[in-house]
């Protein structure tokens, strides 16, 4: 509680005790939706109809849901580390990390990471 109120401040600005226990509600199921996930993407081919793996692939993430939505939302990740990167800069430098070496050759980074047959099940 005091990490978090060192952190956020939110007691400091008046916020009610309720809405401070809410708010630390929210940063613990952030923290608990991060994961770390390996495999290969499946990827269109200009050469073949069907889908065809990419390399293989992890990465460390926060996710909307783990049992909804095993696999990485780029979008989602630039708002998570909003909040991650306040309460703890290296963790979010090290999701950050794990994007970025997403990066192929043409510069693109896939919006979406599904990683893996347990991933594709979702």
């Amino acid at each position: 509680e005091q990490r978090f109120e060192d952190t956020f401040g939110l007691g400091a600005r008046g916020v009610s005790p309720p809405q401070r226990r809410f708010a630390q509600a929210a940063l613990s199921e952030m923290l608990g939706g991060i994961g770390f996930f390996h495999g290969r993407s499946l990827l269109r081919s200009e050469h073949r109809e069907e889908p065809v793996p990419g390399a293989e692939s992890m990465l460390f993430t926060a996710v909307p849901s783990r049992s909804c939505f095993p696999r990485g939302f780029l979008w989602d990740e630039g708002f998570h580390l909003l909040l991650l990167g306040r309460w703890d800069p290296a963790l979010a430098r090290d999701i950050l990390a794990h994007w970025l070496d997403l990066l192929n050759t043409d510069g693109w980074i896939p919006r979406e990471q599904i990683l893996g047959d347990e991933a594709r099940a979702r």
